[in-house]
């Protein structure tokens, strides 16, 4: 079962929409990406055929650069409740940026989908998949508590 609803769907390609227009279009912005302007436009379909495919991050990043603003990445960050600011305004004195942020996703990503894959067979955790669990909790603690030291 997939964590992400049909709304956090829809909202990502609405972004995908507005960042690739405002990148000058889905010509314009095959010519910098590795993605044909074809495909760049199934990004923003949200009909039936088009449900499930979502732009790649590399793609997504190419697409907010070219269009000058965080188009996808805002949208990213709202469905998880986040909001992007400026690196301009950052407090300095915390020595907390951007990758800190990174750093814990990408643990508890690994953590969630991990946990996921275990009970979505059966319903149970075994042996095996309880100690593949553990080692990704224990990555997640160790990204918590590095940027713990941080704030």
């Amino acid at each position: 079962m997939r964590v992400i609803t049909e709304d956090d769907g829809r909202a990502l390609k609405a972004a995908s929409r507005r960042a690739v227009k405002a990148a000058g279009g889905g010509e314009a912005l095959s010519l910098v990406s590795r993605v044909s302007a074809a495909q760049l436009s199934k990004y923003g379909l949200a009909g039936d055929d088009h449900a499930e495919t979502f732009m790649p991050l590399d793609v997504a990043l190419e697409a907010d650069r070219e269009a000058g603003a965080p188009i996808i990445a805002s949208a990213l960050a709202a469905a998880q409740g986040f909001r992007l600011v400026s690196a301009d305004g950052e407090d300095h004195a915390h020595d907390l940026d951007y990758r800190d942020v990174t750093t814990v996703s990408v643990a508890f990503a690994g953590f969630q989908t991990r946990m996921h894959e275990a009970l979505s067979d059966d319903g149970k955790v075994d042996e095996a998949e309880r100690r593949a669990i553990m080692r990704d909790f224990d990555k997640l603690m160790r990204a918590l508590f590095q940027v713990m030291g941080r704030v």
